[in-house]
């Protein structure tokens, strides 16, 4: 039985918010986002009528759910020396500040401070963990920004709230300075500095840009964008900066790209300033000195303290809106709203940043408070794949899956598990999750050829457990991941006319051709460097399933005196077809036919199917014909890679043949070979390269008369798709256009 939500209904809205709503939809300007000016709108207050998801003061003396980077600190916790080194550290202690600083070893009435008022700083707060987007998502926070020790010039630089894709790891900010930690950064717009990236996988950035630079695209921030996601104020550099006292949207981005200009608080969005500021107040604060003990620097304080209220409502239609609360009496205002970057990621992760340079301000945080924006149910599951994906999925990748749990009800439940039927086993770091709790279970799938047949990997998992004793179950949660395979097409060529063989004959070929790649191939032809006018049945072939679609051609070639001489022909076939204007072309087969002597020929193939990895057991099947005048004896097969062939017939009469058989087991030395020789085929995309493994058989024989014959040698080729496994790039590195590795391991980039 499933239990009844306990989650209270919203309340509905007064007349004053009805008509604050439709002077809002009047005022609605440029490309669908609103900068509000004070005018007679009624204040808007934060609604939050969701479910708790997140509650954290940073009063105390730690804040074990977050992680600091840069100069971020407590100050509820003992002062320390030093701060850590660069990189992500647990939120501890801080070090003596610059400026009008709150007293250290505070708690209960410590903050987060993201900078002193030092110059140079920059400091991040990262909540690496995921939460529901499916209800929207509403936020707030207290902020302040005062206390500059560089004069009255500019205070800087700002302090910015982001959200990321919750389905990857969120480790690090993005650039700081005008960037405030969100976006990416060519500092200084030298071409010659090093292009600092923004935050992974981002999604939204609030900048509360005391300074003005987050506003603007100098140093590069939005690189990319098309021209309706530029800032007007362009890429020039401006003195102090384009967007004083200016909340801005950033968008989605990742490394170099996007983080594109969305709206921001101005009354002008043309391309010629000034961009006044349309807020109704100053996101800087008046403090100038903070008292030692901590209950009096509460009270200076004060007067700083910003409150900041960010909503996101649920997809299909989701709208961000900014509104903020200065302290003045005056209570909420609504100073931003538009649609809101689509498509709307499964979950989400955030974080907080700021910075300081030439021009410096204390930057702090307190009262963190995140919601669902409508109710969730009492039991929310959110399935996504983790990401980033091992490249393009093929037979055997695998996939990764996060199951996001949320208990919104108002008991613990117990006996938390999830269920995905095709997935198999998720795992569950709890099995008891408290009201209020979210929590990450974990799967990993291998794709299968029932998938790649299919398309996508589509699966539903459900999560339940137990609250009071009574079942509970979440609503189901689906997932529907691509899989694109490539192009691809191969040949096989027999000849169709039985010997003895001799000159003047006229010998028909017959050519398979099949598609083994994931679209269709049109202009299907087969190119011999012997046969000529080869017809085939169809030009036209459907993507590969199991077998794969394939298409039967024939051609003849006249035996010349040449060959006679030579005492043998042998040529070679490649199958070809197109892709959008891209030719795909096949590995070329060869055929050897002796001519006016006895001769024995071989055909080999694979016949076990793909996809073939280390350990994979690959059979051979070999075609021994009898292609001379004289009965031959002992026939056997050697192989340079098959220990053992063994065969149907070991006598053959002229122009009999038989079947021998063999296996070879893929071992890593072969990958290893590969790598070091480079005796690989085209990249499978993300990363992947294509190692092709040939091996080379000789049939053998004797003739009446004891002399040894020996076939044209023939080989067969399977190839092992793999992905390098390289050490951990540098914490801004990126891979190589290819995407590969050296042969030592390492990616080129390094």
């Amino acid at each position: 039985m499933k239990r009844k939500r306990r989650s209270s209904p919203l309340g509905g809205p007064t007349r004053t918010s009805r008509l604050a709503a439709a002077a809002l939809t009047l005022a609605f300007g440029m490309g669908g986002s609103l900068a509000l000016d004070t005018g007679d709108l009624a204040h808007a207050q934060p609604r939050q009528g969701g479910s708790t998801l997140l509650e954290e003061t940073f009063t105390q003396a730690t804040a074990p759910k977050f992680t600091g980077v840069g100069s971020a600190c407590l100050t509820g916790a003992p002062q320390v020396g030093a701060l850590p080194g660069p990189g992500d550290h647990p939120l501890g202690g801080c070090t003596a500040g610059t400026g009008p600083v709150p007293p250290d070893n505070a708690a209960p009435h410590g903050y987060l401070r993201l900078t002193d008022s030092s110059t140079d700083q920059a400091g991040a707060v990262l909540y690496n963990h995921a939460l529901p987007a499916n209800e929207g998502l509403d936020v707030t926070f207290d902020q302040w920004q005062y206390g500059t020790t560089t004069g009255q010039i500019a205070p800087a630089d700002g302090i910015s709230f982001f959200l990321v894709n919750g389905d990857t790891q969120l480790t690090r900010p993005g650039a700081f300075g005008g960037s405030l930690g969100y976006a990416q950064k060519l500092p200084d717009d030298n071409p010659n500095a090093e292009f600092q990236p923004g935050v992974d996988r981002g999604y939204l950035g609030v900048g509360l840009d005391v300074l003005g630079n987050y506003f603007g695209d100098w140093e590069h921030r939005g690189n990319g964008c098309p021209p309706g996601g530029r800032s007007p104020a362009g890429t020039s550099f401006h003195v102090p900066a384009p967007g004083p006292n200016m909340v801005t949207l950033r968008g989605p981005g990742d490394g170099i790209q996007g983080y594109c200009f969305l709206t921001a608080t101005t009354s002008n969005f043309s391309t010629t300033g000034p961009w006044p500021s349309t807020l109704p107040g100053q996101l800087q604060g008046p403090t100038t000195e903070v008292s030692s003990d901590p209950v009096q620097a509460e009270r200076d304080l004060e007067p700083s303290r910003r409150r900041v209220h960010v909503v996101i409502t649920p997809a299909p239609d989701p709208q961000v809106t900014v509104s903020i609360d200065f302290n003045d009496g005056n209570g909420f205002r609504q100073v931003l709203r538009t649609a809101a970057p689509t498509p709307v990621p499964p979950t989400y992760k955030f974080g907080f940043a700021g910075s300081t340079g030439l021009f410096t301000d204390t930057h702090l945080i307190r009262n963190v408070v995140v919601r669902s924006e409508r109710p969730l149910p009492e039991l929310n599951l959110v399935k996504q794949v983790r990401q980033p994906l091992p490249g393009d999925l093929t037979v055997g990748s695998q996939v990764p899956y996060d199951f996001v749990v949320t208990n919104s009800g108002g008991t613990t439940i117990d006996g938390l598990a999830v269920d995905d039927p095709k997935v198999g086993p998720v795992s569950c770091p709890v099995t008891s999750l408290p009201p209020g709790g979210t929590v990450t279970c974990t799967a990993t799938y291998t794709v299968t050829a029932a998938d790649a047949a299919h398309g996508s990997i589509d699966n539903t998992a459900t999560a339940n457990g137990t609250s009071d004793g009574e079942a509970v179950t979440s609503p189901p949660s689906s997932e529907s991941v691509p899989i694109e395979r490539g192009p691809g097409i191969e040949v096989e060529k027999q000849v169709e006319t039985s010997g003895p063989y001799s000159v003047g004959q006229t010998v028909t070929y017959r050519y398979t051709v099949r598609n083994t790649g994931g679209v269709e191939l049109t202009g299907v032809a087969v190119h011999d460097d012997h046969v000529q006018n080869i017809t085939c049945e169809s030009t036209t072939l459907a993507p590969a399933e199991e077998p794969g679609d394939s298409t039967t051609c024939t051609g003849t070639y006249t035996i010349t005196a040449a060959d006679g001489t030579a005492g043998s022909v042998t040529n070679t076939a490649t199958a070809r077809g197109s892709v959008d204007g891209l030719v795909v072309i096949s590995p070329q087969t060869y055929q050897t036919i002796p001519v006016g002597q006895p001769h024995l020929t071989l055909h080999k193939r694979v016949v076990s199917n793909g996809p073939f990895q280390v350990g994979s057991t690959v059979q051979y099947e070999y075609t021994v014909t009898n292609t001379g005048g004289t009965q031959l004896h002992d026939v056997h097969v050697a192989d340079d890679r098959v220990a053992t062939v063994t065969c149907d017939d070991t006598s053959l009469v002229s122009g009999a043949s038989t079947t021998c058989r063999g296996s070879y087991q893929i071992t890593q030395a072969d990958i290893d070979v590969c790598l070091e020789t480079g005796t690989r085929g085209g990249g499978g995309g993300g990363g992947t390269i294509e190692c092709r493994i040939t091996n080379v058989a000789q049939a053998g024989a004797t003739d009446p008369q004891g002399r040894d014959v020996a076939s044209e040698p023939a080989t067969a080729t399977v190839t092992v798709r793999i992905k390098p496994e390289c050490p951990p790039k540098p914490e801004y590195g990126k891979p190589d256009d290819k995407g590969g590795c050296d042969k030592r391991g390492r990616h080129s980039s390094v």
